[in-house]
């Protein structure tokens, strides 16, 4: 190679570099990506478990699956649904009721979260919780849509090593934004 092609492809690469570099927030990392764990042992575990009661709702709400969204949920469990004329469902009658007339179990939908804008802090047995939900109406259909936009947040308990759900709150998570969060 020649001392020109040589210089070519070394400027090339560093301009290439840069261009990552910049684009993924610097070396260091930034905010929005994180370069790091955000959070160390022993919460760490608590938090991948209580990741997984967040998708198990998502699969119960997506599969229409009553049981399995119910073992998700401590018996003396609480449930506040915003812009609801009932407004709080208390024990798990009440919110099995809420959620067999729910639009997730009335019509087909495909339940999705923004992972990113979950929120868990763990306090031994108890931690805050925050996830959206964006439901696909028709989803396998060429015509689906966005079927409804909410969020669940509130205290859930590790109750004999399992994580459910305790008091919660539902409301809209609309308009959709990347860095606004509805709730408290």
């Amino acid at each position: 190679m020649t001392a020109w092609k040589n210089k070519l492809l070394a400027i090339s690469l560093l301009a290439l570099v840069t261009g990552l570099v910049i684009h993924t927030g610097g070396i260091a990392g930034s905010a929005r990506i994180p370069m790091h764990p955000q959070v160390a042992a022993p919460d760490s575990t608590q938090v991948e478990l209580i990741y997984q009661l967040q998708a198990a709702f998502h699969r119960a709400k997506t599969n229409q699956d009553i049981e399995l969204m119910m073992s998700l949920w401590d018996a003396s469990a609480t449930l506040t649904v915003q812009g609801n004329a009932n407004q709080t469902f208390v024990g798990s009658q009440q919110i099995r009721s809420f959620w067999e007339a729910s639009g997730s179990f009335t019509h087909r939908r495909f339940s999705l979260v923004p992972s990113f804008k979950t929120q868990i802090d763990v306090h031994g047995d108890e931690a805050w919780l925050y996830f959206e939900c964006h439901d696909v109406g028709d989803y396998d259909l060429p015509d689906r849509s966005i079927a409804s936009d909410t969020f669940l947040a509130g205290t859930v308990r590790n109750v004999g090593g399992k994580w459910v759900f305790s008091g919660m709150t539902a409301g809209k998570a609309f308009p959709l934004s990347v860095n606004h969060f509805y709730f408290p």
